[in-house]
């Protein structure tokens, strides 16, 4: 965990909050942007990082370099057990 004072400060016609190496570092991010959710509950402000998630499966699978699936890499799942079939 870790637990650090910082203070607002006057940032154009807003206030900011700066997050320093350190606490990036924490977090796993090193030298690059990062995009946070901000929630604001109950008197508390919380910020999450964003994950980037692809939008399409175009996106997602653009580094893949296998071969595609064919009929004999099929996956037996069994009998149906539930309400499958409505």
């Amino acid at each position: 965990m870790f637990v650090k004072e910082t203070k607002l400060k006057k940032w154009g016609n807003s206030q900011g909050i700066r997050i320093g190496k350190e606490e990036l570092k924490e977090l796993g991010f090193l030298d690059e942007d990062v995009v946070f959710t901000m929630t604001v509950d109950n008197g508390q402000i919380i910020l999450t990082p964003k994950k980037n998630y692809p939008d399409t499966l175009e996106e997602l699978f653009a580094d893949y370099d296998g071969k595609p699936l064919d009929s004999e890499d099929k996956f037996v799942w069994g009998e149906s057990v539930g309400r499958e079939l409505l």
